[in-house]
C-alpha cells in the first residue's frame, strides 16, 4: 500500500456498534490476538483420532471421556486451568435453531464448564466428526480467551474465529492455510471426516 494511502478500517461484526466503550476495547483486543500454538500438537493427534472413533460409536460416555482427554492436554500444553467437559446427546432447540455447544465461565472458584452436543436435533443423527471437533474447539477458545489471553469477555470476533480455525488445523495435523490469492499447500496430513 502506498505511504499516502488511507489505512483500511478493520472489519467488525455489526453488533460491535451496540457495545459499550469497555466492551469495544475487549472486542478489539480479541480481534488482534494471535492464535495460540500448541507446543506439541503431534502428541494430541492420537487422542483426536481416538475421539473420532468414539464419536462413531454413538456412546455418549465414551465420547465424553475422549473429549475431556483432548481438553485436558490442550489446557496443560497451553498452561491454562482445566475445565469440565460434558457431552450431551440431542441438541436442544433454542429460538428456532439448534444449540451446538456452550461455555460457562467459572464463578466463585468453580471449574468452568464446556458442553457440546453429539446428535442433531431434527433426526438425532451423530454429528460429523469435523463439526463436533469444531464446536468443541469453538467453546474451548472461549475458555482460552479468558484464561490464556486474560480477556474480561470472549466475543465472536474475526480474531476469535481465526484462533478457532488455527486450533482445529493443529489438532488435525493440517498445514496452515495459504494467504488468499495463493495456491493451497500440499495435501492434508490427517483427515477425519
Amino acid at each position: 500500500m502506498p505511504a499516502d494511502a488511507p489505512e483500511a478500517k478493520p472489519k467488525r461484526f455489526p453488533y460491535y456498534a451496540r457495545l459499550s466503550a469497555k466492551d469495544k476495547a475487549i472486542y478489539r483486543l480479541s480481534d488482534a490476538a494471535p492464535a495460540p500454538v500448541l507446543p506439541d500438537a503431534a502428541a494430541l493427534r492420537p487422542l483426536v483420532v481416538f475421539l473420532a472413533g468414539q464419536l462413531a460409536t454413538g456412546k455418549r460416555a465414551r465420547v465424553a471421556k475422549a473429549t475431556q482427554a483432548v481438553a485436558d492436554v490442550v489446557c496443560v500444553q497451553l498452561g491454562v486451568p482445566l475445565l469440565k467437559v460434558k457431552v450431551r446427546e440431542v441438541r436442544p432447540q433454542l429460538e428456532g435453531a439448534e444449540l451446538h455447544g456452550l461455555y460457562t465461565f467459572a464463578a466463585d472458584g468453580r471449574t468452568p464448564l464446556l458442553e457440546v452436543w453429539m446428535r442433531t436435533g431434527a433426526r438425532e443423527d451423530i454429528v460429523k466428526f469435523r463439526t463436533f471437533l469444531r464446536t468443541f474447539v469453538h467453546e474451548l477458545v472461549h475458555h482460552l480467551d479468558v484464561t490464556l489471553l486474560g480477556l474480561a469477555d470472549s466475543f465472536h470476533t474475526h480474531g476469535f474465529f481465526r484462533r478457532e480455525s488455527s486450533l482445529v488445523r493443529q489438532l488435525l495435523g493440517e498445514t496452515p492455510r495459504a494467504p488468499r490469492g495463493r495456491a493451497p499447500s500440499a495435501s492434508k496430513q490427517l483427515r477425519l471426516f
